[in-house]
């Protein structure tokens, strides 16, 4: 029986753990003392415990998984996505250990995890980027200069940037220079890397991405876009796909450039090309992605794949399989991003423990990507993201309404969540007639709608929890959580 480490927690080492069985294979955890009960484990047919609590110790230890290889006698390891799953050590490691590394290889890696090198190939290479420079040895007034060639409003990026770090907006030339000087500290900071680059600011932009799958016999293919535009600080909170924005004659040429991107670094496994589309669909590549999307589900759902399957069979050796190379895509589906943290206080992470968990069922129709369950401690530690929830419909009026169903079936106890907040984005006139971009949130200023109605349902809403405090008492509730402790 084949032996796969999932390097990774959560409900993204669940989802993967999902895949490996289907294909056979003994899976193999690993958790760090905080994550040791956590409901990913219950997935795995043998845990390793990473000694330890916070991500340098346990999840992002080298050494320590190195460890868990050799214990393990893994033959295969998914890194899942953030901590290590784009580093070119992980990769390096498990060359070093005898282990198959599910995903692309060091050239493709290294290339796309640089913005300015990435960039650079992808001009060369033909595929559309947007109008900017480096600011390489430059002199102040040369910046100024091209600033003012390209024209403003610009973004200043920091080359190692992810996560929506090291980034700043520069409307007016005044900023420029405190800008990029702010930014390079952020970037030092941050990424240990200071290196800068200037671009064009596109206007109500809109983010899109294309799934692209490689093997080693040749094949290289793109499974259509997902839009990702409902942003908050860059960080991606709600995705659907297919974009409503997008006609098939751009979905062509959006796959021909994705394509074209990743066979100019030979890539091979899941990853994805994003890209800044304006308002005229005029698109350009922003970067590369190597390793699996949080928002992978939206296109498993649309094209009826399996991507985590694809790349476990790609790693083995195997071509692309008949039935994704001939997929084709069916409804509409949007995923929402469901994390411990506080709307109202700027969206603080909120840590404690899950009293009380209830969740919609699962269907056809409705996908739970779930990483947590009732007496989970919620830490500081790790990323707020809890689940996914996942709705598809044959149009995206109904995938909207049964996300919206869904959501009202979600009630986290213990812990604050942005659910009520996800619905009010998805009841947004705005957002059901498709009309974003990434500057939605701020434009309609959706938070500023959802404190008042909330502070209008504030004293029904105490009501309701106190009438469950009183419940509890007399009645344990089946979860086993204790109320004596639980305020109004």
């Amino acid at each position: 029986m084949q032996r796969i480490l999932i390097a990774n927690r959560g409900e993204i080492a669940l989802r993967i753990a999902k895949s490996a069985k289907k294909l056979g294979m003994w899976v193999i955890g690993m958790a760090s003392e905080p994550d040791q009960n956590a409901l990913f484990t219950e997935s795995c047919d043998e845990i390793h415990l990473l000694k330890g609590e916070t991500p340098s110790e346990t999840y992002l230890n080298l050494e320590a998984i190195e460890e868990i290889i050799h214990r393990s006698r893994a033959q295969f390891l998914h890194p899942g996505y953030g901590f290590l799953s784009e580093r070119t050590s992980l990769r390096d490691t498990c060359v070093k250990a005898g282990v198959q590394f599910i995903g692309p290889d060091f050239q493709a890696l290294e290339m796309m995890g640089d913005k300015i090198t990435s960039k650079r190939l992808m001009e060369e290479g033909g595929v559309p980027t947007i109008p900017g420079f480096f600011l390489d040895g430059m002199q102040d007034s040369e910046i100024l200069s091209q600033a003012e060639a390209i024209g403003y409003p610009l973004m200043v990026k920091a080359a190692a940037g992810g996560g929506g770090k090291g980034m700043r907006r520069v409307n007016q030339p005044g900023e420029l220079m405190d800008s990029i000087a702010s930014c390079r500290r952020e970037a030092r900071s941050s990424f240990g890397d200071d290196r800068i680059f200037v671009e064009k600011f596109i206007v109500n932009p809109r983010h899109i991405e294309v799934q692209i799958l490689g093997d080693t016999h040749g094949n290289l293919i793109a499974l259509g876009e997902r839009e990702c535009s409902i942003q908050r600080r860059n960080q991606k909170i709600l995705e659907e796909c297919p974009s409503s924005f997008v006609d098939q004659a751009v979905r062509e040429k959006l796959c021909e450039a994705a394509v074209l991107a990743g066979k100019l670094v030979d890539y091979v496994s899941a990853g994805t090309v994003e890209f800044v589309m304006g308002e005229d669909h005029s698109f350009y590549f922003l970067e590369m992605n190597t390793r699996l999307q949080v928002e992978h589900p939206v296109t498993e759902m649309v094209y009826g794949v399996d991507l985590v399957e694809e790349q476990i069979q790609i790693a083995k050796g195997y071509p692309i399989s008949h039935e994704v190379l001939e997929a084709k895509p069916m409804g509409h589906a949007i995923e929402v991003r469901i994390y411990a943290e506080e709307p109202l206080e700027n969206f603080m992470p909120s840590a404690g423990r899950i009293l009380s968990l209830n969740l919609p069922q699962e269907d056809r129709s409705l996908r739970l990507d779930n990483g947590v369950k009732a007496q989970d401690e919620i830490t500081i530690f790790y990323d707020p993201m809890l689940l996914k929830l996942i709705a598809w419909g044959r149009t995206r009026e109904v995938a909207v309404s049964r996300m919206l169903r869904a959501l009202e079936d979600v009630a986290v106890l213990g812990i604050e969540t942005n659910t009520s907040f996800l619905k009010d984005v998805l009841s947004d006139e705005a957002f059901q007639k498709g009309d974003i971009s990434t500057a939605f949130l701020e434009d309609r200023d959706i938070l500023a709608r959802h404190r008042h109605r909330l502070m209008k349902e504030q004293p029904a809403l105490k009501a309701a929890v106190g009438l469950l405090w009183v419940s509890q008492r007399r009645r344990p509730d089946q979860s086993g959580f204790d109320v004596k402790g639980l305020s109004c």
